[in-house]
């Protein structure tokens, strides 16, 4: 008579599998470390693995069983952390700091959420890093991205005399005291300097 697992329907047979046989061999190398009196369970395994083959040459630092799992020093890998992502699919996403970017420079100020404002800080002071560099290419590269094509125009001309002298870190992002009335969120303007 055959059984199933109570969450899938998969059949029990009589063979153990991978997973159950290397179970198996776990606790078994760990009572072994009780019975024989290892200082710690977790080296058992490199332990017993260094006397039944001397010849297997692993460093035990490397190892995943020697490792010290309870360390609270681990560091988590920043995978995609390029940007910010704003909760939106690409096309969104760019459209929306497309926008901003255009309002900042019209307004000269805006207030939005403290994440939104930190974003668009890197790409409205490349717009004015392009203004400031004045040549055909980038002025086509700020047609391409800013939405107003007047706007344009007025950042070619007022730009360089406004930022001739900075380098850099054309805009300032300072937090609201009071964050938004519907969502609680926190709030933020940021400013041309």
């Amino acid at each position: 008579m055959e059984s199933y697992h109570s969450f899938g329907n998969e059949k029990r047979t009589g063979r153990m599998t991978k997973s159950v046989v290397a179970f198996t061999l776990v606790a078994l190398m760990g009572l072994c470390a009780l019975v024989y009196g290892l200082s710690s369970p977790r080296n058992v395994g490199m332990r017993m693995m260094t006397n039944v083959a001397p010849s297997i040459n692993v460093a035990p630092s490397t190892s995943l069983m020697t490792r010290n799992l309870d360390s609270e020093t681990a560091v988590n890998m920043r995978h995609k952390s390029g940007f910010k992502r704003l909760g939106r699919p690409q096309d969104q996403r760019k459209a929306l700091i497309r926008g901003l970017v255009t309002e900042v420079l019209r307004h000269g100020r805006i207030t939005t959420t403290t994440v939104r404002a930190k974003a668009i800080r890197r790409y409205v002071d490349k717009m004015i890093g392009l203004a400031k560099r004045g040549d055909l290419h980038a002025r086509r590269q700020a047609y391409a991205f800013i939405y107003d094509k007047e706007l344009v125009k007025n950042l070619f001309i007022e730009a360089p005399k406004r930022y001739s002298d900075r380098p850099g870190g054309y805009t300032r992002v300072k937090k609201e005291l009071l964050p938004r009335r519907g969502d609680n969120a926190e709030l933020s303007y940021i400013e041309l300097v």
